[in-house]
């Protein structure tokens, strides 16, 4: 039977991170296949000249690169995917706060991302029951 894997009553943080991450790929996919190709970096890029584009760009891939291996080896490492995409939230805003500056919507990943692994911790299931 198909449905939400988790509870909504209890796992609404976990969902809140999925929604967010949805409005950010649906406002990026709009912006740039709707919109005219507008630059999905300068939300957070201060580069003026093409280069420096593509060194943004390159940082941006890197951290979402890092960002999906990371919850691959954290689900290998048998971590609960809720900590596990908690973790790889926290990861991916630092990071991109490190490297660019803060804004609102990272800012609102790594508190969200935060949550969901502090929630986690609290109920001691960081880790999942190992699968024969």
């Amino acid at each position: 039977m198909t449905g939400l894997r988790y509870n909504i009553r209890t796992d609404w943080l976990f969902y809140l991170l999925v929604a967010g991450y949805a409005y950010l790929i649906v406002n990026m996919t709009f912006k740039l296949w709707f919109a005219g190709g507008i630059n999905v970096f300068a939300s957070y890029s201060t580069a003026v000249t093409a280069t420096e584009m593509l060194v943004d760009a390159n940082k941006d891939y890197w951290s979402k690169t890092c960002f999906l291996f990371g919850i691959l080896l954290l689900m290998g490492l048998n971590v609960d995917f809720r900590a596990a995409a908690g973790f790889g939230a926290v990861f991916w805003s630092g990071s991109l706060i490190a490297i660019f500056s803060l804004n609102p919507i990272l800012m609102t990943v790594l508190v969200l991302g935060a949550l969901v692994v502090g929630q986690q911790i609290r109920r001691k299931e960081v880790f999942s029951e190992r699968r024969q």
